[in-house]
């Protein structure tokens, strides 16, 4: 009760006897990536799907706070002398690098980093200390856990873990607004966790792995036996000694003691504030553009001064993801195929997934495939394909050449409540995709995933797992080619090689060459008359023709090229850069784009000539020979054909 609230004394780890089983801690549990770009796509998820039902955005604040000493105020108020007998005892017991170095850190001057994420229009911490549901059992008590429905950032909790990762004391405090109260329940609640391995302090005494910053009221409770939340005004005064205070609105304020970049926990390259910085404005923009672009998140950030903002208002202004929100905003009412730069196509197609096993739910729905034809200056994320769905974070962005295409777009594939515009509301049939597509995503929430999934085979009939792959294969391979090959001009009709006739193969290892001959007609045909590596550079030379029978005249035609070195089992070994593109015809255009060779034919040239010529290797580059074979290969290429009256 928030009458009984009391101030904690010490961080309290329960006593054990020496011979019972030692944990290693939460981090020993690798679950996700240690990078700073996982820390702040879990956290923001997490805030993200906490947002309260209204029309205002869930704001997001990250501060970095610096101490070169802490002050006394905040080390009696955090019990300071208290929590490091216990890591140091702790570090001891480590496995690998983490709270040995980070300890040797402070006690050599270093700097002590907090990092707060203070949150705004969320729900808070709900939930009471014994419940196994809500989010005090899912964040605070039982990190890891889940309390999350299919409609959010997926089903795991594990990114909570997170938090723990990036503190080099595996410390972290809450302070929360509850937008809901139970009954006894005062805003604002305050808890701390610490994770270690079990340990033993100087007096021989062993403790659990689990440590509790809280009220000692709990520990007399039969129920608990460990401290509780810290609650009213109690805990408003110990948050503002902590220097964790918040506005006293629905919403949570995290606390990270000893912050440090995960992914160095020998605290060797520490990255500066603006670095920091750097990484949470780039990530935010990267991934989560569909919910600040919707009007849904705002992020603000204060990196030890350095203040940015990421809201709707700049978040075009990235130019990494500004073409991926013009593709997703002007998609209503789009063409079906692309022109020009800049101009946008649109498809939506019908997504097959199965029913529920404990309820029928549709078993099908509309999804949203747009592309975006780039501007020549447009450089970064070119090709590649925004995969995401309502939560408003950008699972994964598929690669187009992984599908076989090489044009120069930006593409967004939009499911479930993320398909219809601003203006509309999700149907049945968008939830019910939502939900499907939430429970495939993995711990990390970077991918979709059937296979090894049994939460997901263990919700949907049979065949769902074959749902996941056709989405992401097969059904984005075939909608994709629409829009980027679709009827170019009203006069004639585009071709492009299917992926699964691309063109015959050369191989050479310098001295002899041998092709495979596919078992359908190509479009193209052509030959490499001589291969050789001279000056420490690959040479191929040959020549190439469109193969469009009929009537029909060939208006335009380009082909790309590239060259691989391969191993002796007929492997990719590695791509050879292009270098030079020579061609023998003066009304066409030979060039080097991005590594490959392009060619292109304004007009029916017939047959061209090529010499194609990778970049200058060092001597012993293995890239020359020594792997084995050497590939040249055309991997896209379209014809334009115009109908000849008779």
């Amino acid at each position: 009760m928030p009458s009984e609230s009391a101030r904690p004394e010490d961080w309290w780890f329960k006593e054990q006897p020496p011979g019972q089983s030692h944990s290693p801690g939460l981090l020993q549990k690798k679950t996700l990536d240690r990078s700073l770009e996982t820390f702040v796509k879990e956290v923001l998820q997490n805030i993200n799907d906490a947002g309260l039902d209204n029309d205002s955005p869930v704001e997001v604040t990250f501060r970095l706070l610096e101490f070169d000493e802490p002050s006394e105020v905040f080390k009696n108020a955090i019990c300071w002398d208290s929590l490091l007998e216990h890591v140091r005892a702790a570090k001891e017991e480590q496995d690998g690098p983490g709270l040995d170095d980070y300890i040797d850190y402070l006690d050599d001057g270093g700097t002590l980093r907090l990092l707060i994420a203070e949150e705004k229009n969320t729900s808070g911490i709900q939930g009471d200390e014994v419940s196994t549901e809500g989010d005090y059992a899912a964040l605070v008590r039982d990190p890891g856990s889940s309390n999350k429905s299919g409609d959010t950032g997926g089903r795991h909790g594990l990114g909570s873990s997170v938090l723990w990762v990036a503190s080099g004391l595996q410390t972290v405090l809450f302070n929360s607004y509850l937008d809901e109260e139970l009954s006894g329940q005062e805003s604002p609640r305050l808890v701390g966790r610490s994770f270690v391995p079990t340990h033993a302090t100087s007096d021989g005494q062993w403790y659990d792995n689990e440590g509790w910053f809280g009220s000692p009221t709990g520990i007399e409770n039969p129920d608990l036996e460990r401290p509780e939340s810290v609650w009213g005004d109690v805990a408003e005064g110990l948050a503002e000694e902590l220097s964790l205070n918040r506005p006293g609105e629905a919403g949570t304020s995290t606390m990270v003691v000893g912050f440090r970049d995960p992914s160095d926990p020998s605290m060797e390259e520490q990255p500066s504030p603006a670095e920091i910085a750097d990484t949470f404005e780039e990530t935010t923009a990267d991934y989560f553009w569909p919910a600040i672009s919707r009007g849904e998140l705002e992020v603000h950030l204060n990196m030890a001064g350095d203040v940015r903002h990421i809201t709707d208002e700049t978040i075009r202004d990235h130019e990494r993801v500004a073409p991926f929100i013009a593709c997703y905003e002007n998609r209503e009412g789009a063409a079906d195929s692309l022109n020009g730069p800049g101009s946008v196509a649109n498809i939506e197609f019908e997504y097959e997934i199965q029913s529920r096993k404990d309820s029928e739910t549709p078993a099908s729905g509309p999804v949203s495939l747009a592309a975006r034809r780039a501007y020549p200056g447009e450089e970064e994320r070119v090709g590649e394909i925004a995969l995401f769905r309502g939560s408003g974070m950008v699972v994964q962005y598929k690669p187009g050449h992984h599908l076989g295409f090489s044009e120069k777009f930006h593409g967004v594939l939009a499911c479930g409540n993320a398909r219809p515009g601003m203006e509309d509301e999700p149907t049945d049939e968008d939830s019910a995709i939502d939900k499907f597509l939430a429970m495939a995503e993995p711990p990390a929430h970077d991918d979709w995933i059937g296979e090894k999934n049994d939460e997901l085979k263990g919700t949907y009939e049979s065949g769902c797992v074959k749902c996941i792959k056709r989405l992401k294969k097969q059904l984005l391979r075939k909608h994709l080619s629409k829009l980027l090959y679709g009827a170019r001009e009203s006069t004639g009709q585009s071709y492009r090689p299917s992926r699964d006739i691309v063109p015959k193969i050369a191989r050479s290892n310098g001295r002899e060459t041998s092709r495979s001959t596919p078992s359908l007609a190509a479009p193209f045909d052509w030959e490499v008359t001589d291969s050789t590596v001279d000056r420490n550079r690959w040479t191929f030379r040959g020549w190439i023709e469109p193969t469009i029978n009929g009537s029909n005249r060939v208006a335009e035609w380009s082909v790309i090229v590239e060259m691989a070195a391969m191993f002796e089992d007929n492997r990719e070994a590695s791509k050879i850069p292009v270098d030079e593109v020579r061609i023998d015809s003066a009304s066409s255009d030979g060039r080097v784009d991005d590594g490959r060779g392009v060619i292109k034919a304004t007009e029916d040239s017939g047959r061209i000539w090529f010499d194609i010529r990778s970049k200058v290797f060092a001597d012993r580059d293995p890239r020359l020979g020594d792997v084995g074979e050497t590939k040249f290969k055309i991997v896209d290429g379209s014809i334009t054909v115009e109908e000849v009256s008779s």
